[in-house]
């Protein structure tokens, strides 16, 4: 029988066995259903290659182990979709490393899988993370930044800080107003004063808590450091700036340094972005999607010499 181990935080343990729909639930039932014995385990190791036995296939939530019995899972950018990628996540994925053309995909299916998108996503003002019902008005062609405070995913790709990359765009705003949001979970408790004090000292510049797709409605430009949000405008054809080390670079204005951002901001206004080729090329082909019926087979693919003949 082929074995399977699924490594999960401590405090995401209990989750699998109580949340019927939640991903490593439904994948540990899928695997059992074709013939796999599934272990649940705590995650260890986030790099090292000590603990992931060559008898058993491992997927390891956040992950970001290279080895051909891997497959490192978690949430992407976009509601219900999912990595199961064998290199890691967000900026650290395989898709990083990756060439895009927009001529290799199919047009048709370009314009029906956004089309998809725009109805899932922007017609019931649905986000990764939860955001105010309420619609709200927000001033045209301003600059949004969306915060994301500190966690590990960000310290590991930001090129610099929250409060040194909204400093650097309010002096390179120009004309724009320029939207300040709030992560809606990570606070940045220790950084939030420092924003505050920005704002206070600067005309045009104001703190918002709308709904992301209101603000980015009417935006000219998004600017974040690696975070979801830049995915989102691409919905709304609105560039981005990022300021951190991202797996969707190809369709963004990655900005190192902070001497930079004025012409960042020109190039990223300026260039007329394949936005739609992008997000089906980002999500179609390398993200599992849980809402289509072929997510376990092309995750089975992934999972080559243990690949099982019934998952399905």
């Amino acid at each position: 029988m082929t074995r399977f181990v699924l490594h999960l935080p401590a405090h995401q343990l209990p989750g699998v066995r109580n949340g019927p729909a939640e991903f490593y639930r439904i994948l540990e039932a899928a695997l059992t259903k074709a013939g796999g014995e599934v272990e649940l385990r705590e995650r260890l190791y986030l790099r090292a290659h000590a603990g992931f036995e060559p008898e058993a296939f491992h997927f390891v939530h956040q992950g970001l182990v290279e080895m051909p019995n891997v497959l490192n899972t978690g949430p992407s950018y976009l509601q219900d979709f999912w990595y199961a990628d064998p290199k890691g996540v967000f900026g650290l994925s395989s898709i990083y490393d990756l060439k895009f053309d927009p001529e290799t995909v199919r047009p048709e299916r370009v314009a029906k899988f956004n089309g998809w998108l725009r109805e899932r996503l922007l017609e019931t003002r649905l986000s990764k993370h939860g955001q105010p019902a309420e619609a709200t008005k927000h001033p045209a062609n301003a600059i949004a930044v969306f915060l994301q405070g500190e966690s590990l995913p960000v310290k590991r790709a930001a090129y610099t800080d929250e409060v040194s990359m909204a400093a650097a765009l309010i002096a390179a705003r120009g004309g724009r107003e320029v939207l300040i949001k709030r992560h809606p979970r990570n606070k940045a408790e220790e950084s939030w004063p420092q924003i505050e004090a920005l704002v206070a000292q600067s005309d045009g510049v104001q703190i918002v808590d709308g709904n992301l797709h209101d603000i980015l409605q009417d935006a000219a430009l998004c600017a974040s450091i690696s975070s979801s949000v830049a995915v989102e405008a691409m919905l709304h054809k609105v560039p981005s700036l990022t300021f951190g080390r991202v797996d969707f670079h190809h369709c963004t204005q990655t900005v190192q340094n902070l001497t930079d951002v004025p012409a960042a901001i020109d190039t990223a206004l300026d260039t007329d972005w394949p936005f739609e080729p992008f997000l089906f090329w980002f999500f179609r082909h390398h993200c599992l999607d849980m809402k289509a019926k072929t997510w376990l087979d092309k995750l089975n693919k992934r999972m080559g010499a243990f690949s099982l003949k019934e998952l399905r």
